[in-house]
């Protein structure tokens, strides 16, 4: 279990920080109630645009396929992992740097993803492989291909990130960038259909979204020691 030891974080920074884990969840699970019909465009929108994709899944495979080449074989070798492994460290570090520096926005930045990447990596996107049991692409591989969990995970650390450091264009470019690397990557290495990655990304981005905006009220703050949470005033 790639989050258990993420799990364990959680749970060992103390009562007030698991409760908000699990308001986190609710805030989730709620957001559909509290659309707005700009929100609901945009659903409708994502929802449209993974249609469409099913109907040239096959087609965008076999171009990508015939346009491989030995850069993008170490590009998307590179950046894969940060739809993995890689993400855990790009939290981790987040953690560590709010601690020992007693930076509260890193340390937020930490504890909302790490809250995020469960509910949607962990929760959301296994269900949803279980229910359509897609095969991945020509049929290789199991039939957990949609969504795609790389994407969902890319995502939902990329737009925490960017809902942190909105001031910083830079670092939101830097992220989604990342995010849609990953993407492309499981295309190219015929680990995912187009629409597969686009219903992940869409996954990722929407719990994202909906955590950093649920803990706009509350502040997680560390001394080097200890991780508080708290109301904004």
């Amino acid at each position: 279990m790639r989050f258990f030891p993420l799990i364990l974080v959680i749970l060992s920074l103390g009562c007030s920080t698991a409760k908000l884990a699990v308001h986190d969840v609710a805030a989730v699970a709620t957001a559909p109630a509290r659309a707005t019909p700009r929100q609901w465009k945009q659903t409708a929108a994502t929802a449209a645009a993974v249609g469409a994709a099913l109907l040239l899944d096959e087609e965008i495979a076999d171009l990508v396929r015939s346009n491989d080449a030995p850069l993008l074989d170490d590009a998307t070798e590179f950046i894969e992992p940060f739809g993995g492994g890689h993400s855990d460290k790009v939290m981790a570090a987040f953690f560590l740097y709010g601690a020992l520096a007693r930076n509260d926005r890193a340390g937020q930045t930490a504890f909302d993803a790490f809250v995020s990447s469960i509910i949607a990596s962990k929760g959301i996107t296994p269900a949803l492989k279980a229910l359509t049991h897609r095969r991945r692409p020509h049929g290789s591989g199991d039939d957990e291909s949609f969504p795609s969990n790389h994407a969902t995970q890319a995502f939902t650390v990329a737009t925490v990130i960017a809902r942190h450091y909105e001031d910083r264009r830079w670092v939101r470019w830097l992220a989604y960038g990342v995010a849609t690397g990953v993407g492309f990557a499981r295309i190219y290495h015929d680990d995912h259909y187009t629409s597969d990655v686009i219903a992940g990304a869409a996954i990722g981005t929407f719990v994202g979204h909906t955590v950093v905006t649920a803990n706009q009220k509350w502040r997680v703050q560390t001394d080097g020691k200890r991780v508080m949470v708290s109301l904004r005033w």
